[in-house]
């Protein structure tokens, strides 16, 4: 419908009767309103879900997609609105790229990366599951589900179990010549409050169904200090890596108190560093469960290409903002949940869970933001909120949620189109465990 249009629905009973008195609503009237006729009057665009019910056990639904007028001079032959989606744009079907159930399904995607178009090309999804004795956060989850049609529930068969390897916040995928995938992600990660993070490498890893690996696997990258353009020298830790394989740049953020450094690297001078033998300091262990072991803080050494001796193209850095005001506009005023590059852009996600309760009732109070950087920490774009990740009523119609859910931002990749691609976890409302849905959105490129 367009806004302004009504129409009738009409229910259909199998057996079928004359006569039967039904029940109407609609989950969001400020989308489409529904009388107690089945008369549905499109107010607002957007999609929502109409239900039609009799008596106690049995209902009937549709999803009613309200379209903008057209603006003067802006439609196309078919009347639709052709004005580029925008990140302020609520949640639309056209905005879904893939929906997923994870190889956890109790457990939140982290981050995702993907090639081709095809529906035999992969999508991967990282995730930090935990051990079921402890709660601990000690193993990052490699799964990879060949794209395939919108709505596929197909849970992925294919995974690899990296176990105190580190977060799995950043992961990028590189599909090589000869067909293998790599993917890079955190490694040697260090406990500290039930999950392992605070790493000082990341790791090039062959992605290999049914394996298992401790600490970490493939070639490692190194990095514990650098210098900024003024010639301070950072001590840093939890590196986080990115890379624009078509530019040939990588992107590591860092950390340091109240601080994280946004560094850009030539890749192909990160790629001919020699290796040589790095000293990590850890702690890790003592979950319980099958192949654990006891817990232990030690010293030991890896070989690495070791950046601590290559100057970064450029760096800097974000002071942590992070506030429980939700009307803040400041950088890092909610969690980090990941980077990419492009060129010679920098681009910044962040957002967190706010699951608020009213009565028996649960609303999505969450936030997500993006925000767009040059090599010099120059904002681009204004720093603007992806109103998807809080457009609680469409997530639901769209994806045939629970009602009581709520999002979390998930990370970020953007395409050689200028196409940016956003992740939105779906969480089951007062549930620790559930079948979770991995979001992709896809968005045009934002100028």
């Amino acid at each position: 419908l367009t806004v302004g249009d009504t129409r009738t629905l009409t229910p259909h009973t199998i057996p079928s009767y004359d006569n039967l008195s039904f029940e109407w609503a609609s989950l969001n009237p400020a989308i489409a309103s529904v009388d107690d006729g089945g008369c549905v009057t499109a107010h607002a665009a957007g999609n929502t879900l109409v239900r039609c019910y009799y008596g106690t056990e049995l209902s009937a639904q549709t999803v009613v997609k309200v379209l903008a007028p057209p603006a003067s001079g802006g439609d196309t032959e078919d009347g639709t609105d052709n004005k580029k989606i925008t990140f302020e744009s609520p949640l639309s079907a056209g905005m879904i790229f893939s929906s997923r159930q994870l190889a956890y399904p109790g457990t939140v995607m982290q981050c995702f990366d993907f090639y081709g178009t095809g529906e035999d090309d992969y999508i991967y999804f990282s995730q930090c599951a935990g051990d079921s004795s402890t709660g601990n956060k000690w193993m990052t989850v490699l799964s990879r589900v060949k794209r395939g049609k919108y709505g596929d529930a197909t849970r992925s068969g294919e995974a690899m179990k990296l176990r105190w390897f580190g977060h799995g916040t950043v992961i990028c995928v590189e599909h090589t010549a000869n067909g293998d995938d790599y993917v890079w992600t955190d490694s040697n990660g260090t406990l500290v409050n039930g999950m392992y993070t605070n790493n000082n490498t990341f790791a090039r890893i062959l992605f290999q169904p049914n394996t298992t690996f401790d600490h970490y696997t493939g070639e490692q990258f190194y990095l514990s200090e650098y210098t900024d353009s003024t010639g301070k020298r950072w001590s840093v830790y939890g590196v986080q890596v990115n890379i624009d394989f078509d530019a040939r740049r990588m992107m590591l953020t860092a950390c340091t108190s109240g601080k994280r450094h946004l560094l850009v690297y030539d890749l192909d001078k990160v790629l001919a560093l020699k290796e040589e033998s790095v000293t990590l300091t850890r702690t890790w262990g003592g979950e319980g469960g099958t192949g654990t072991t006891q817990q232990k803080g030690a010293k030991s050494t890896v070989s690495a290409r070791n950046l601590n001796s290559l100057a970064p193209i450029s760096s800097f850095h974000i002071s942590n903002n992070q506030t429980t005001d939700p009307t803040s506009s400041k950088t890092w005023s909610r969690s980090y949940q990941g980077h990419a590059i492009r060129g010679e852009r920098l681009y910044w996600y962040e957002g967190d869970v706010r699951e608020s309760k009213s009565g028996s009732g649960v609303y999505d109070n969450s936030r997500a933001y993006v925000e767009l950087f040059d090599y010099q920490g120059n904002r681009l774009a204004p720093r603007t909120m992806i109103v998807a990740a809080s457009d609680f009523v469409n997530m639901s119609s769209l994806l045939n949620l629970n009602a009581n859910h709520y999002s979390e931002a998930e990370g970020i990749q953007v395409k050689s189109d200028g196409s940016i691609y956003l992740g939105i976890t779906t969480h089951i409302a007062g549930k620790t465990t559930g079948n979770r849905l991995s979001t992709i959105l896809r968005y045009d490129a934002q100028e």
